[in-house]
């Protein structure tokens, strides 16, 4: 008789105890997870903040946090985690066990193999008893985000295009000297007028003394990236990796402009991610424009929106001028050639990076050797 009420007592607790935990385990808990950064470059690693609290009395013995994430991100090994990856999105599960009033904070540390933009949208909570008999689940919408950047290849700055009209920007070579900036004096020298004698250094000096002019630049670079693939591409890009290469070109290009003091923009036949148009950037100048460029390229869709030779004709037609445009393209045809002579023709220079297989070798160094640049360049 001993026995069977001692039976009776120990299902009557087994079963109180699983109503509790069922209708309390998952009461007062918080959770958030974000990234440490909001932007960085492929290739860089980033921290995965988890941040999970127990604000109640009652115990929870085990709790899941499961969620998706993309392939392009990967996690390092460490205890009470695991990942299964798809071809497109991986399932990330941490476990944990709280203590009542107890908070966790829990890093993990994340390798960003792809360009792209990465966003934190939900996460499903399931907590139990201690003998695993019930449990409660629930899911929570999250908001962070990761702007993960193109790496910026390095380009040969010497190839870019350029013109050689008078402005703001002062330049090492010899361009043309501009009669407003003065950088100095010299001496007199045969050819030199009279309205460049600086008085007071040749009084000083004792000997004739010119006013010395700077030679200045105003160069303005637009760059336009073909997302085809190959000549004749259906619909779809299958060398995802060469186009990815591309847009790293393009990075890098607009790198060394804007380390230049000068202004760049970008356009291309791909959409922003959630639109339709192709994208398009008006050159500017400084460092939160090429950041804002870089995030851009982050969103990018590898997918045409239209004919590349469409994109550069409606440019031609805008009828802009005096701008340097950068190419970058896996081919060159007569069509595409008659639109950059309309270009021409409008007063701009041009040059052409072919984009080849042999592009992905060499760190994407469009300068290494064996990668070499099919380059063009035109004064108007």
């Amino acid at each position: 008789m001993v026995l069977f009420w001692f039976i009776v007592a120990a299902l009557a607790i087994l079963f109180v105890q699983s109503r509790l935990f069922q209708r309390y385990v998952l009461r007062r808990i918080t959770y958030q997870r974000h990234f440490q950064t909001k932007a960085c470059f492929r290739g860089d690693q980033v921290e995965l903040v988890e941040q999970i609290s127990n604000a109640k009395w009652l115990p929870v013995p085990w709790l899941r946090v499961e969620s998706q994430l993309s392939t392009h991100l990967h996690f390092q090994r460490q205890e009470n985690f695991s990942v299964s990856s798809g071809q497109l999105y991986q399932n990330h599960k941490s476990f944990f066990s709280l203590s009542p009033y107890t908070k966790i904070t829990r890093k993990h540390r994340i390798t960003c193999a792809r360009r792209g933009w990465y966003q934190l949208q939900t996460v499903t909570l399931t907590g139990g008893d201690v003998l695993g008999m019930t449990n409660d689940s629930e899911q929570i919408p999250l908001s962070g985000q990761l702007f993960v950047y193109p790496k910026p290849a390095q380009v040969p700055v010497h190839e870019l295009p350029y013109h050689s009209w008078q402005g703001d920007q002062s330049v090492r070579r010899w361009i043309i000297s501009d009669p407003f900036v003065i950088a100095g004096v010299r001496q007199y020298q045969a050819g030199d007028t009279f309205k460049q004698i600086n008085w007071k250094a040749t009084a000083k000096t004792g000997q004739l003394q010119v006013h010395q002019q700077d030679f200045t630049a105003d160069r303005r670079l637009m760059i336009y990236l073909n997302v085809d693939d190959a000549e004749g591409m259906w619909r779809s890009v299958t060398d995802e990796s060469l186009i990815e290469r591309g847009i790293e070109w393009a990075a890098g290009a607009a790198e060394a402009v804007i380390d230049h003091g000068m202004d760049v923009g970008f356009g291309a036949n791909m959409p922003i991610l959630g639109t339709r148009e192709s994208v398009h950037i008006e050159p500017r100048g400084g460092h939160e424009h090429l950041l804002e460029m870089y995030e851009w390229m982050a969103k990018l869709q590898i997918e045409r929106t239209e004919l590349f030779h469409q994109l550069l004709e409606r440019e031609a037609l805008s009828g802009f001028s005096e701008r340097d445009v950068l190419i970058i393209t896996s081919y060159w045809n007569d069509t595409l050639e008659q639109q950059a002579e309309r270009l021409r023709t409008n007063g701009n220079a041009i040059a052409v990076w072919l984009l080849t297989d042999q592009a992905l070798g060499n760190d994407g160094d469009p300068a290494s050797a064996g990668n070499r640049i099919t380059s063009e360049e035109v004064s108007a």
